[in-house]
């Protein structure tokens, strides 16, 4: 089992197409498309039979390994997995949240969800209750940790530290509901919802609960127009399409 990628096959001479290297690299050619332009990275233009082709320099590709980061081929385990399992090796407190998990994964918040859920039940990770001191007072709170007792930890443990996780990203991903709020979006996984996609259905749900500090962080982070679609809403009052009109405008004319 040998590493994704890595010198063992490409020298300092060789090219190689977007293709040959999301092959290489056990990815996909958008995945490698949009590690590309994160990295600022611009390839060669070739012509292969008249064809343009676009090439890859050997320093290029070791700039979108650690772009995309190096995982070992593990059998039953995926590039996600590993980096997953090593986000955990280099938090030995674990992790409060899959989102937490998906920022030190360097993966999507809805993979990290995916992911967790099988290594929980291959016996890697286990929600572990603690207390904690919040707002004065000790809460129950359950964290993701690794076992690192267990035979498969130990027995993966030589590849988990040979995986190199993907360069964090450089724009702030996109925001999603605060865990305290999820209640709100009881049909709904709040995971899936970034707030650039989702504001309009998130501000119907916020603004109109009863719950003030849910108002309170709707107003402060979902833009106008999302505030006046809430106030089209059936379910709500005269008086809440009243100031949620007089919100909005205040906010557009603000801006």
């Amino acid at each position: 089992m040998g590493r994704r990628g890595g010198p063992w096959w490409y020298n300092n001479d060789m090219e190689v197409t977007i293709a040959e290297a999301a092959e290489k690299l056990q990815t996909t050619v958008p995945r490698v498309t949009r590690a590309l332009a994160r990295a600022l990275i611009e390839p060669t233009i070739r012509l292969d039979n008249k064809r343009r082709v676009r090439v890859l320099s050997s320093e290029q590709v070791r700039a979108l390994e650690s772009e995309l980061g190096i995982a070992p081929d593990v059998d039953g385990y995926s590039r996600e997995d590993m980096f997953v399992l090593a986000a955990f090796n280099l938090s030995p407190y674990g992790f409060r949240s899959v989102y937490a998990v998906s920022l030190a994964a360097v993966i999507s918040a809805t993979t990290a969800e995916k992911v967790v859920t099988r290594l929980i039940e291959r016996g890697l990770i286990a929600q572990v209750p603690q207390k904690q001191l919040l707002s004065r007072k000790v809460v129950d709170v359950d964290t993701f940790q690794i076992d690192r007792r267990s035979d498969e930890w130990r027995r993966l443990f030589g590849h988990i530290a040979s995986t190199q996780l993907p360069a964090p990203r450089r724009v702030v991903a996109a925001k999603i509901i605060p865990r305290r709020f999820w209640h709100l979006f009881w049909n709904a996984n709040p995971l899936q919802l970034p707030l650039d996609e989702h504001a309009n259905y998130i501000a119907t749900r916020m603004l109109l609960s009863e719950e003030p500090q849910a108002v309170a962080w709707a107003v402060t982070n979902l833009p106008a127009s999302s505030i006046s679609y809430a106030a089209t809403m059936r379910n709500a009052s005269e008086d809440d399409r009243k100031w949620l009109n007089n919100l909005a405008l205040a906010m557009s004319e603000a801006d």
